[in-house]
C-alpha cells in the first residue's frame, strides 16, 4: 500500500514510518525540511519537501495523487502557540489535505488527542461515547478537525479514522517527559510519594503499531481510544523509569493539595495538575473492533526511552 505520512520527521512521524516500512509499505514521507538529523528517518522513504503545510499555495494534488491511505501526523501542539495559529494549521489545512485526498487514498487516519475529552478521568476511563470537554485551544482545535473530518466521511469517498493518544513516550521524546527524565537522572529528591493517581500513557511504537492497525484493518472507522497496557501513578512511573536509567528514585511524601498550591503560587499549574490527576482510557473499542492490543509493555518502553535518554548524555 502507498501511504502519505504528514508529520514523517517528528517524533511520533519517524516511528510510524519505520512501522510501515517493516510492513512492506510503500511511504511518501511529508517533511518540513530536507533530511533533518535529528529526524532519524528510516532509508527508502520518498521525502517530499513541504515547509508549511497550511500555505495557500500548496499543490494538494502532487501530495496526494497516487496514495492508498494518509496518516495526517503533522499539527501544532504548543500550548503557547495562538489560537488562530491552531485553526490554521491543525483544523483548516487538516480538512483541506482531507478533502484533496479523498479521489485517491480509501483511507485517512487522523491523530487527534485524548485532550478532547479534558485532563482528568476521575475514578473511571474516558471512552469514545464519553462527551469532549477540551480544557485547552489545542483539545478545542483537534476536536473542531474531527468534527469537520467526520462531515467529510459522512459524504462518502474516503475512511475516516481518529485516533486519540495519551501523553507519548519513547525515543526523542520531549517535554514534561523529557523533563521528568532530566529530573530522576539529576539524583534530587521528587515529591511524588503520596500521588496515588491513576494514568495512561503510550509508547511511540505501540502508537505507530496502531496507525499501522487502522491503515490496514477494513473496520477502522470513527474514534479510537489507545494506550499501553498498563496504568500506573506518578510515583510508580518514577519508580520503574528511575529503574530503567539505573538511578535511585528519591520520592519524598508531599501531599497532593500542597503540591497543587505550590503550583498555582509558581505559574505551574498545567504541570502540577498533569502530575497529580488521573487520566485513564478505555481502549476496548481498539481491542475489539480492530484486534489490537500494545505490543510493547510499560517496562520495555521504558528501557528504549532510557537507553535514548543516556546515549543523548553520553
Amino acid at each position: 500500500m502507498r501511504v502519505l505520512v504528514t508529520g514523517a520527521s517528528g517524533f511520533v512521524g519517524a516511528a510510524l514510518c519505520r512501522a510501515l516500512l517493516a510492513r512492506g509499505h510503500a511511504v511518501r514521507a511529508a517533511v518540513r525540511r530536507r533530511s533533518a538529523p535529528a529526524a532519524e528517518l528510516p532509508p527508502g522513504l520518498a521525502e517530499i519537501l513541504v515547509p508549511d503545510l497550511a500555505a495557500g499555495d500548496l499543490d494538494w494534488r502532487a501530495l496526494v495523487e497516487g496514495v492508498d491511505a494518509v496518516a495526517h501526523l503533522a499539527a501544532i501542539a504548543h500550548r503557547t502557540a495562538p489560537e488562530a495559529e491552531l485553526r490554521r494549521v491543525n483544523v483548516d489545512a487538516t480538512v483541506r489535505l482531507a478533502d484533496a485526498a479523498r479521489g485517491f487514498a480509501r483511507r485517512f487516519v487522523f491523530m487527534s488527542s485524548v485532550k478532547v475529552h479534558g485532563e482528568d478521568s476521575g475514578e473511571g476511563a474516558y471512552s469514545e461515547t464519553d462527551p469532549a470537554r477540551p480544557h485547552d485551544a489545542y483539545g478545542r482545535s483537534k476536536l473542531e478537525a474531527e468534527r469537520l473530518l467526520g462531515e467529510l466521511g459522512a459524504r462518502g469517498g474516503m475512511e475516516i479514522a481518529l485516533l486519540r493518544p495519551p501523553l507519548v513516550y519513547g525515543p526523542g521524546v520531549k517535554g514534561n517527559f523529557l523533563r521528568l527524565l532530566q529530573w530522576i537522572d539529576s539524583g534530587l529528591p521528587m515529591p511524588f510519594a503520596a500521588v496515588r493517581n491513576r494514568r495512561n500513557l503510550i509508547y511511540v511504537g505501540n502508537l505507530a503499531d496502531a496507525v499501522v492497525r487502522c491503515i490496514e484493518h477494513p473496520r477502522s472507522l470513527g474514534p479510537f481510544l489507545l494506550s499501553d497496557a498498563e496504568i500506573v501513578s506518578t510515583a510508580e512511573l518514577v519508580l520503574r523509569a528511575a529503574r530503567a536509567l539505573g538511578r535511585p528514585a528519591r520520592l519524598v511524601s508531599v501531599p497532593p493539595g500542597l503540591l497543587r498550591f505550590a503550583g498555582w503560587v509558581t505559574g505551574r499549574s498545567e504541570e502540577v495538575r498533569r502530575l497529580t490527576g488521573n487520566l485513564v482510557t478505555d481502549t476496548g473499542k481498539a481491542r475489539h473492533l480492530l484486534d489490537w492490543q500494545a505490543p510493547y509493555t510499560l517496562d520495555q518502553g521504558l528501557a528504549e526511552t532510557a537507553h535514548w535518554f543516556r546515549s543523548t548524555r553520553a
